[in-house]
This record gives structure tokens, sequence and C-alpha cells, in this order.
């Protein structure tokens, strides 16, 4: 299965989420979501403005979208080897 998930849509809502399964604990970290939308409102320069926010059908009831990758220590492992391939591929390792 492969996800495609565009910058444009990450927020800087990001948990640490732990689920207990048979005795063991898992850990995942999810990262939320907001779709961009472009509003035809103009902003004071006359550039259309684009909104975004966490889908809640009334306070307390967030059901906003959300990626959460599961693991154990080997989670942070996977995620640090895909910071490095992005500071090489930009060149700002270092």
């Amino acid at each position: 299965m492969r996800v495609n998930v565009y910058a444009e849509e990450m927020t800087d809502r990001v948990e640490i989420v732990t689920k207990n399964i048979d005795g063991e604990t898992f850990t995942g970290i999810r990262f939320y979501l907001e779709l961009p939308v472009t509003t035809n409102i103009p902003v004071a320069n006359g550039v259309v403005s684009e909104v975004r926010g966490p889908f809640n059908h009334r306070p307390g009831d967030d059901d906003s979208s959300a990626v959460t990758f599961w693991g154990k220590r080997g989670l942070r492992q996977v995620l640090i080897h895909a910071i490095n391939l992005l500071d090489n591929h930009y060149g700002e390792q270092g």
C-alpha cells in the first residue's frame, strides 16, 4: 500500500500514542492532517486566501484525518533514517 500525503496537508499537530496488545505496548507517532481550502474572499492585496483547520463536528468531537506510524524502538531508527535521507537530498547535513 502506498499513501501520499502532501506537505500542504501536514500540520504541527503531532502526538505520541500507545496501544497495549496481549501485554505488549506499541508506540505510534500520529501526524494530523488538514486539507487547505481556497476561499473566494479576497485579502488586502486582492489575492484569494487559503484556510485550513481541524475537522470538528462539535466541541470535543475531533474527526480530523491523521496518519499514525506504529512500532517499538525500531520506529525511531526508521524516522531518523528518513530525516537523514532528506538532509542528504537537500545537502543540509552537518
